[in-house]
């Protein structure tokens, strides 16, 4: 049963996607009245809008994670009876030009990547540089698992209050009292905030400034693709996770007025999916607006697909869209207490990794281990 809206919540969640369900649900553990507002709907934002790849990568910390999270959506797919296609897919770095062939070497020898001779396979370009398939990989159905996510979370007794928007953090002498919404002042003395982007926005409100930015990536969803592709494909132009940071960290106002137009980065990632389409991403680049820019990101995608598979050049693209991620200067999560307020605690900056990462980094929340996230660390 749900959580009464006349108790006093232990803990006010601000988020619906994947991070706030999560720490909702692990939070019902701890015994806590947990109540969780956003202003949208479950999903909206980045996780309901993302390819749905699992990848193990050469970062241990994320391979660690991986392997928790894996394991928590098991339990989930078994638990609440909304099914979001999880299933081993096996991974297919690939570098497309010479340039990219170093790297993605690197990468291979780290993650226990098998060289592949791409020129036998029709599916491929007969001049693409080289490949390395890494097992391990997963797939899943984005918006399907946030959505199991948020039924879990309501079974345990959330109360989910959807379209009810989270406006200021209340505090008196250093610690939390409640939360200003759309519906009214919620009393409470925690709030987790996982709302994406806007994390940095609602802790400024009760003094505290966390150091996020966003990013933007686009993808595009196919019409049927026969025959479909064996792996899921992941160009070997993507930065590792520590250089993520310094590709979107906050332009100076002296880099806006001049003007340069700012292309950022596009990397093929391409997977098929059950109902035999593929979505085809990724991009990475500065996003300051709710409103999507570089739309001409599309094309280049498009462009990158058509480069590496002839099978995909009279492939029909059915719809595009763009989601925004939050992002730390190291690459790293922001899962903790934030400095200076107490009962104020985050869980956010998961960028390009989080349906890889944020189901373990919950639980850490919740239940101890997530000490190398804390956000202190930028104080």
């Amino acid at each position: 049963m749900a959580t009464s809206p006349n108790r006093t919540p232990d803990v006010v969640v601000v988020g619906a996607g994947l991070a706030g369900c999560a720490g909702a649900r692990f939070l019902t553990e701890t015994g806590a009245r947990v109540v969780l507002v956003d202003a949208g709907s479950i999903g909206a934002g980045a996780s309901g809008r993302n390819g749905g790849f699992l990848f193990r990568q050469p970062a241990s910390w994320i391979n660690e994670l991986l392997a928790e999270s894996l394991d928590i959506y098991r339990e989930l797919e078994d638990e609440v009876g909304i099914p979001f296609d999880l299933r081993p897919w096996p991974m297919l770095l690939l570098a497309v030009e010479e340039s990219e062939l170093e790297h993605a070497e690197s990468y291979a020898a780290a993650v226990g990547g098998t060289d592949v001779d791409l020129r036998e396979d029709p599916w491929f370009a007969d001049d693409l540089a080289g490949g390395f398939v890494i097992e391990g990989g997963f797939t899943l159905d984005a918006m399907g698992t946030t959505t199991a996510m948020a039924e879990s979370a309501r079974q345990r007794g959330v109360e989910l209050r959807l379209g009810c928007e989270a406006k200021r953090i209340l505090t008196a002498d250093g610690r939390v009292r409640g939360l200003a919404t759309d519906d009214g002042v919620i009393s409470t003395e925690r709030v987790l905030l996982a709302a994406g982007p806007r994390v940095r926005f609602l802790a400024r409100t009760a003094g505290a400034d966390l150091p996020v930015t966003a990013s933007r990536g686009w993808l595009l969803e196919t019409g049927g693709v026969d025959p479909p592709p064996q792996y899921a494909i992941e160009q070997a132009a993507w930065p590792v996770q520590e250089e993520m940071g310094a590709f979107v960290g906050a332009p100076t106002l002296s880099e806006l007025a001049s003007g340069a137009e700012e292309t950022g980065l596009v990397s093929l990632l391409l997977g098929g999916r059950p109902a035999g389409h593929c979505l085809i991403g990724t991009s990475l680049g500065r996003s300051l607006l709710e409103e999507p820019e570089a739309p001409e990101t599309v094309r280049r995608l498009a462009e990158r697909a058509v480069r590496v598979s002839p099978v995909l050049r009279d492939v029909p693209v059915v719809a595009a869209w763009s989601g925004r991620r939050a992002m730390s200067p190291d690459g790293m999560p922001l899962v903790g207490s934030v400095p200076g307020v107490e009962g104020l605690e985050v869980a956010g900056a998961f960028s390009s990794i989080g349906m890889v990462t944020i189901p373990a980094s919950c639980r850490r929340l919740v239940h101890g281990g997530a000490d190398a996230f804390d956000p202190a660390r930028f104080t």
